[in-house]
């Protein structure tokens, strides 16, 4: 009995054993994982010589992210030190030099070019040197025993992702040590930077999308991988320089930027944060927003020519109609036209529309005043409602315009933009030959004058008043009589035929 109780504590034992160990192991929500950082020597301390090992890297580096270091200078030959970043294959370097507290580029890297640069206060034995390195920024900025030495740009061309924290020998073998976190920091972290030792959280990018308005601007995107908030940026150039408008947007992936200016375009990106890590921009967006526009405030009166070109003594029909409108049921209107080239004929009402007054100056100008004959007529589409007739009498490109223009609906009045109020052109040519006495218009005169000519050669007519050959032969005779006598038995205009 007893054996027995005992091999079941043990079992028990065995188990909460296991089960603690593993909750142990478990990192917690609220604390960041964090890992044991050291210098090429698998150690915190290591003494770098410019006759040996000249440089040494710690054996994690970063690819995004703040993140915050410090060195102590351990010996007398550390102030002949540099620290600072490097790439992973220590081509490219930044250092901060204790000897001179000069920013040294490069330096002793044999492919790359050496720079040197003012830059800090000198540092020796017993200093600490911290370091705040902005990788999303490109800035590195650091301290002399908590005093900031100005924040400096780094070239990120130069020292590409991932990026490691790096000790080095200028001259001598100074010694130093490392504190990435793991035991207390001697001065305090720099807002929105973490320890090296943590763990770099990796965030997404997310997909923007961008919908402008009047005086704001929408936007939505895609959850980021780890994201557990977004800032979002806006420029007035493509590309940045990006300024935030927002930041810290938890709970939803949308955001109305309320502060745009009408007419302006804007570019967009997003990026999404965990703590103190910000992820990469997203695709950029861009938005112009614009005033709302009101109805019948873009409505358009148009006029469109049936032809492109007719002759001499031809007719054509300009069509008058309106679009962008809503519910519209009058018009007052103002066309004019080249009496020089065309001749006004009259107006054909469209059926469920009435002209109710017009007004013709006999110089080209016209005007209208139009209403609709019940609800049903209404314009709310591209609607013609009246059409006019035209006959070209001289040689040239004619234009019908619409100059002006005043609509109702059955609240208000409007007033059509002048960039609104639209024409069309028509060119007129000449054609083989006119009637006989170039009036444009075949008529018994015609008749007359050719049967004058009769029988002569057509060099011996008068050109100059007449087109007597009107069968181009060369000869005024029976063909060119019966062809005038055909025109003005088919010419409306000829009082006779009507």
């Amino acid at each position: 009995m007893k054996k027995r109780i005992f091999s079941h504590l043990s079992l028990f034992l065995s188990v909460l054993f296991v089960a603690v160990s593993v909750l142990t192991a478990l990192p917690t929500a609220t604390q960041a994982a964090t890992k044991s950082i050291t210098w090429e020597n698998r150690s915190t301390t290591m003494q770098v010589s410019s006759s040996t090992t000249r440089t040494s890297l710690t054996n994690i580096g970063k690819t995004s992210g703040k993140w915050y270091w410090e060195v102590t200078v351990d010996n007398t030959e550390g102030m002949y030190a540099g620290i600072g970043i490097s790439n992973a294959n220590k081509t490219y370097t930044t250092n901060y030099y204790g000897n001179d507290g000069h920013r040294l580029d490069n330096f002793a890297i044999t492919n790359a070019e050496n720079r040197g640069y003012v830059y800090g206060s000198t540092y020796k034995k017993g200093d600490i040197i911290s370091v705040a390195l902005d990788i999303d920024n490109s800035t590195i900025t650091w301290y002399k025993n908590g005093v900031s030495q100005t924040p400096v740009q780094y070239s990120s061309k130069e020292i590409t992702t991932p990026i490691y924290a790096e000790i080095m020998a200028v001259n001598s073998s100074p010694q130093l040590t490392g504190n990435f976190g793991l035991t207390p920091f001697k001065y305090a972290i720099p807002n929105g930077y973490s320890p090296y030792s943590e763990d770099e959280i990796l965030i997404g990018k997310s997909t923007l999308k961008a919908t402008a308005g009047n005086a704001k601007v929408d936007l939505t995107w895609s959850t980021a991988t780890n994201a557990t908030s977004y800032n979002v940026k806006r420029a007035t150039t493509t590309g940045g320089p990006y300024t935030n408008v927002a930041t810290n947007v938890t709970g939803n992936t949308y955001y109305t930027d309320t502060t745009p200016v009408n007419g302006t375009p804007y570019f967009y990106v997003v990026t999404g944060v965990n703590g103190t890590t910000e992820g990469a921009v997203s695709n950029e967006v861009t938005a112009t927003p614009i005033a709302a526009v009101k109805p019948n405030e873009q409505a358009t009166l148009d006029v469109t020519i049936d032809k492109e070109k007719v002759k001499v003594g031809e007719g054509f029909i300009a069509d008058l109609s309106l679009k962008k409108a809503t519910n519209i049921y009058a018009e007052d209107f103002v066309v004019n036209y080249d009496a020089t080239l065309m001749e006004y004929l009259g107006a054909t009402e469209v059926p469920g529309y009435k002209v109710y007054n017009e007004t013709n100056d006999k110089k080209g100008t016209l005007r209208f005043i139009v209403a609709s004959q019940g609800k049903n007529y209404g314009i709310s589409a591209d609607t013609v409602f009246l059409k006019l007739k035209f006959k070209a009498i001289a040689v040239g490109t004619g234009k019908v315009d619409s100059l002006s223009g005043r609509i109702a609906d059955t609240d208000n009045e409007y007033d059509i933009a002048p960039a609104n109020a639209l024409e069309d052109t028509i060119l007129i040519e000449k054609p083989a030959f006119l009637d006989v006495n170039r009036s444009g218009s075949y008529t018994l005169l015609d008749l007359s004058i050719d049967a004058f000519y009769f029988g002569q050669n057509a060099a011996d007519t008068d050109k100059t008043l007449h087109d007597a050959d009107q069968t181009e032969d060369d000869q005024v005779g029976d063909d060119d009589l019966v062809y005038i006598v055909g025109q003005m038995l088919t010419n409306p205009d000829y009082t006779p035929n009507k």
